[in-house]
């Protein structure tokens, strides 16, 4: 019985290293770092994503709110700028953003407030009429899952 125990503890200490050493390969060298990058996919080997990017607020529409690639309950919309440039907005938790008074859905007028890389902006808040919703915080990226608050008023 005692050496079924050591060569069980010996096993999960493999699959322990194995999953360690995978997941360094999965994100490997150019996976970004900090907190705007939390909750989302890796970025793009060739873009570089410090943080340090200005906030952008872009108005447009919704074209469609989807399941986030790569990160489990995660949701993402799809948004179009008054301008036609097309954007993946990435969100936060479907817990969250679903359980809102707020509800986005295609064709609503938005604006998108967040971090912007490519044709994908991390969101820090969303406002849809006179009510915003608030994502993360905009000085250091963390999470910070508010709603609903008036547009006028801005959350600190």
């Amino acid at each position: 019985m005692r050496k079924v125990a050591i060569w069980v503890v010996v096993a999960a200490s493999f699959m322990l290293i194995f999953a360690q050493t995978s997941f360094a390969q999965a994100t490997g060298p150019t996976a970004p770092k900090g907190a705007w990058t939390l909750g989302v996919p890796a970025l793009d080997a060739e873009t570089s994503f410090t943080g340090q990017e200005a906030i952008i607020a872009e108005p447009g529409k919704v074209a469609k709110i989807e399941p986030m690639k790569g990160v489990k309950d995660g949701l993402q919309m799809r948004f179009t700028t008054d301008q036609g440039n097309k954007y993946v907005v990435y969100l936060g938790p479907k817990w969250f953003i679903e359980n809102q008074k707020i509800k986005f859905a295609a064709g609503d007028k938005v604006e998108v407030r967040g971090k912007k890389y490519g044709n994908r902006i991390i969101a820090s808040e969303v406002s849809k009429g006179d009510w915003t919703m608030k994502l993360r915080n905009e000085e250091d990226g963390m999470p910070s899952w508010e709603c609903c608050f008036p547009r006028s008023v801005k959350k600190e």
